[in-house]
């Protein structure tokens, strides 16, 4: 008698046991025809495993294992199956499996357990599924165990950011109904960067709520926050700022020249510092992502600047090269200049007023006689070939340009009388 072929199938142990005891299994899957059946199998199975432990496995001692499995993969079994309904160690005996040195351990404090009980199931028919994607529903046929199994089957791919319930690893049972919303992908640019992001969102402003995305008054998007949202579209959020500004433009004050003629040419002071004028404008400035693109006047004030007043001299400076280096003078005389001295003055040694000039000082060579009323007394004065000397002196013949240049006694005159350029210093 051929007997017909059987999968043992490994998962998860709270998915399968809880098929077993109810823990995670609703009414409809434990009435279940072929439930009922998996129940009894087990049931069986337990009892082959007591018997298996007690009398040994076939022609020799010891325990018979098979190779170490993984989560919800499948191992074809032409034969009965084992377990030791323990929750540290479950075995697997079948024809044509070679005894293994040890058992498989449960990881009971890991994540991934690497067997937690024994789902055996003939291949029977396909049961009835009812796919909805994306709102549209689609009755198939599936002998696929887990949710991920029949998408696969079926060529459904789950992407990113996509809804599926239940979820993959969920067992396939008759009349199961898988609901899948792709998200679509989109990109976002928010002021000046541009992100991918994937959502289930049916409009802009949902999408942007999803991504957290603040807005404010003045911020711009495009498209329009109730557009619908379509696969591959680009959302830009343009950052729009508006700001008040205030610039301030200096007027420099002008500087105006005024003439003086007690100063020498080439002289300048100055009279007032004057101030610069101010101009201040404020402006309405509206930035785009950073980018300045509109600027309004919205008013305008002016403080006018005071002109700075400056003297400048108009006093025409002369010199006269002397041995002793250049002299400033005002002015020049023609004059007939002549000589004296105490002696030639008509008063006897003896006399308190013997060499006493008008003026009290001693005449000396240094001190002229002047008629006042041409060179006042105190004036200094150039005479070429006799030197800086002072107007210090009068004298009855004294009259007019005439000057008479003094020497003392004791000097050497070394003058000649003669018509001469004298010069009035400053």
């Amino acid at each position: 008698m051929t007997r017909e072929p059987f999968r043992a199938r490994l998962y998860p142990k709270d998915a399968l046991l809880g098929r077993l005891d109810g823990a995670k299994t609703s009414p409809a899957l434990l009435v279940n025809p072929r439930r009922i059946l998996h129940l009894f199998l087990i049931l069986l199975v337990a009892g082959g495993v007591s018997l298996f432990f007690l009398l040994g496995p076939p022609g020799g001692g010891g325990q018979s294992t098979t190779p170490e499995l993984a989560i919800g993969q499948g191992l074809e079994l032409d034969g009965n199956v084992t377990r030791e309904d323990d929750d540290e160690i479950i075995t697997i005996a079948a024809a044509g499996i070679e005894p293994m040195p040890k058992a498989m351990p449960i990881g009971s404090d890991e994540e991934i357990i690497a067997i937690a009980a024994v789902s055996i199931e003939p291949m029977g028919p396909a049961v009835p599924v009812v796919l909805h994607e994306d709102g549209l529903s689609m009755s198939t046929v599936s002998a696929a165990y887990t949710v991920g199994d029949m998408l696969a089957e079926k060529g459904v791919v789950v992407n990113e950011g996509d809804y599926l319930f239940p979820s993959a690893g969920s067992l396939v049972t008759a009349g199961t109904h898988i609901y899948i919303y792709h998200a679509r992908e989109l990109f976002l640019s928010a002021g000046g960067d541009t992100t991918t992001l994937h959502s289930r969102k049916g409009t802009v402003a949902d999408v942007l709520d999803e991504a957290d995305v603040s807005l404010s008054a003045l911020d711009r998007v495009e498209p329009a926050l109730d557009a619908p949202v379509m696969d591959g579209m680009t959302i830009r959020v343009v950052r729009v700022q508006e700001e008040l500004e205030t610039v301030d433009e200096v007027i420099p004050c002008a500087v105006v020249y005024q003439d003086d003629p007690t100063m020498d040419m080439g002289q300048y002071m100055v009279l007032d510092w004057g101030a610069d004028g101010l101009i201040q404008r404020e402006y309405r400035a509206v930035y785009e992502d950073g980018q300045e693109i509109e600027r309004e006047l919205l008013s305008e004030w002016e403080q006018a600047p005071r002109d700075q007043i400056v003297a400048q001299g108009t006093k025409v400076v002369n010199f006269v090269e002397t041995p002793g280096g250049p002299l400033r003078y005002s002015y020049s005389l023609e004059m007939y200049a002549t000589w004296y001295n105490p002696a030639s003055c008509g008063k006897s040694p003896d006399s308190p007023w013997y060499g006493i000039a008008a003026t009290g000082v001693t005449v000396q060579r240094g001190i002229v006689a002047v008629d006042p009323n041409v060179i006042p007394l105190g004036t200094r004065l150039y005479v070429p070939g006799y030197g800086e000397a002072l107007a210090a002196d009068t004298g009855s013949a004294v009259i007019g340009n005439i000057i008479d240049l003094g020497f003392a006694d004791y000097e050497v005159v070394d003058w000649h009388t003669r018509w001469e350029t004298v010069y009035i210093l400053e």
